[in-house]
């Protein structure tokens, strides 16, 4: 998947503007507001909200997340913070931001450097929370994985908040943990990772079995099964590229898997926008838990649990 780093496409105009009934000769109503947005000289209206909502723009949602960058990055200046990547749906009525200091890299083993990111997921449509969570993407083929969530958790966003508000909490909250103590945990993890043996023949199913997919055709109408088919012949086709690719460079271990895991979660033919922060964050679920099986000597029992997972 190539980056998209055109944030110009997320900075459009966007405002509340009141809402009326027309049943009632065009009343207005004085505890609702419309969240609309112009896009492409068009008017859209992404949602209906109550009036204590604060609308916070994207552009806003950058600030803070900037904010906490230089958190992290204490010796960061304001040029090496930059947009790695943008994800979001035609409508853009929800997104994620992920920003890098393009200057900050650390090595894995000799040849695997890895950049820390901070992404920022923004909705003028509800659908999703104003949030800040930390990833890590492999720098030569930009896979990436969130790896922790909700750094920062804005219960109340969006209502009965200033922005000032926001930036206040987010800098003071205890929870803060600082990028060093994350880094060196995702680091353990990935060299953990390549110990554990994991053949390619399970490939196929562990990532189906991360990300929650199901092909089963039972109780469907004949055209659904078709469908499915369909969909579970893709899937596998994909798997069977990237597992060769993975397997090649990296051998046959988890921490192969986990690159053609993430590998998958960037095919967006397959995974749409919807699914792509989760995804990745799924994998990063799984990361933890496929360790702690390795250490409770469960790794056999897990993965014949998992040959037949598509069957």
């Amino acid at each position: 998947m190539g980056r998209n780093t055109k944030i110009e496409e997320l900075q459009f105009p966007v405002k509340l503007k009141p809402v009326y009934v027309k049943r009632n000769k065009n009343k207005m109503l004085t505890n609702y507001s419309a969240v609309t947005g112009i896009i492409n000289k068009k008017e859209n209206i992404f949602s209906v909200v109550s009036r204590n909502y604060a609308l916070v723009l994207n552009n806003e949602a950058i600030v803070l997340g900037r904010r906490i960058m230089k958190e992290m990055f204490p010796e960061a200046g304001e040029d090496n913070l930059i947009v790695f990547n943008l994800n979001y749906p035609e409508t853009r009525s929800y997104c994620h931001i992920d920003l890098i200091n393009e200057n900050y890299t650390f090595n894995i083993w000799e040849k695997e450097v890895y950049v820390p990111f901070l992404r920022i997921t923004n909705s003028y449509n509800k659908s999703r929370k104003l949030g800040f969570e930390i990833g890590f993407v492999r720098k030569v083929c930009d896979n990436g994985v969130i790896f922790e969530r909700e750094i920062v958790r804005l219960n109340y966003f969006h209502y009965n908040k200033t922005l000032n508000n926001f930036s206040d909490s987010i800098i003071s909250d205890s929870k803060m943990k600082k990028l060093k103590e994350i880094e060196k945990s995702f680091t353990e993890y990935m060299r953990n990772l390549k110990e554990i043996i994991i053949a390619k023949e399970y490939f196929t199913g562990i990532t189906a079995k991360i990300f929650g997919l199901k092909f089963s055709k039972e109780n469907v109408s004949t055209k659904y099964s078709k469908i499915l088919e369909k969909q579970k012949e893709e899937f596998v086709n994909i798997m069977e590229k990237l597992k060769q690719m993975y397997t090649s460079e990296l051998g046959e271990n988890a921490y192969s898997l986990f690159n053609t895991a993430t590998a998958f979660a960037n095919e967006t033919g397959f995974v749409k926008c919807g699914r792509y922060n989760s995804f990745q964050t799924k994998t990063g679920k799984w990361v933890r838990e496929i360790v702690r099986i390795n250490k409770e000597r469960k790794i056999q029992e897990y993965l014949k649990n998992c040959k037949d997972y598509l069957n």
